[in-house]
């Protein structure tokens, strides 16, 4: 009896393993769909409908799944899909919050944008969204970027926001942004920013392509995967940087 015991508690930690029954975010199957997941970090929000963060993206089925990491677990942080990325929020078919580290889903017929409206006091976040992919053209609207609070507090990519794609694929890359406000700096990094390598190992991000004044900026370059990159865009000025719209075709 102890061995049949054993034996059908391995059959069973085998299929669940098999099931994603560990995997934090399951349902992405081998031989399923394959599957883009874009990653921003350091954005920061301010409530009101006037101040979402809204992304455009191409999604092949109608749906994503969004997941978050906020600074503040106070108010809350309502998900909308939209059609396109200039759409009103809408009144339903919206999460009425997104709760911290978990990964909801939204769907909507003809889904070309995703909006995060804030209710509370401000705060940043970090956005993980994931998709079937159908094209990795992908624009991304935020309210505002701070001048920079300091060199200790922000550096490696500590304050500003950035934005990478996942998997890698070989090819040409080009970005724009464009902004209300002071000057900024677009770099394309080649390294793991969200590891915070250069900070771990001294050893500098290679910087793919840059450009650095007035709005607006773009950049391009050719990625070999499999690298990480990410786009990064920075405030260089002592005044806020405004209306912010990054617009990206991966390869």
């Amino acid at each position: 009896m102890r061995r049949v015991a054993l034996a059908a508690a391995l059959l069973l930690s085998i299929v669940a393993c098999r099931e994603d029954f560990f995997d934090p975010t399951p349902g992405d199957t081998p031989g399923g769909e394959p599957r883009l997941e874009l990653l921003a970090q350091n954005l920061r929000m301010i409530p009101g409908d006037a101040n979402a963060i809204r992304i455009a993206l191409q999604a092949k089925d109608g749906s994503v799944h969004i997941r978050v990491e906020r600074s503040d677990s106070s108010g809350r942080i309502i998900a909308c899909p939209l059609r396109t990325i200039d759409d009103a929020v809408p009144a339903t078919g919206c999460l009425p919050d997104l709760p911290n580290g978990v990964r909801e889903g939204l769907t909507i017929t003809g889904l070309g944008a995703v909006v995060l409206v804030r209710e509370g006091e401000p705060l940043m976040l970090d956005v993980t969204v994931d998709y079937a992919d159908s094209g990795r053209r992908i624009a991304v609207r935020i309210p505002t970027i701070e001048p920079p609070a300091g060199a200790s507090a922000c550096k490696d990519n500590g304050c500003n926001p950035f934005f990478e794609v996942k998997p890698v694929k070989g090819g040409r890359f080009t970005a724009s942004a464009r902004w209300s406000g002071g000057g900024g700096h677009l770099e394309m990094l080649e390294g793991r920013v969200r590891a915070r390598a250069f900070t771990s190992t001294g050893i500098p991000y290679r910087v793919a392509g840059e450009a650095d004044g007035a709005s607006p900026l773009s950049v391009a370059a050719n990625l070999n995967a499999p690298s990480e990159y990410a786009l990064a865009l920075h405030n260089t000025s002592n005044v806020a940087l405004t209306e912010i719209e990054i617009e990206m075709v991966w390869p």
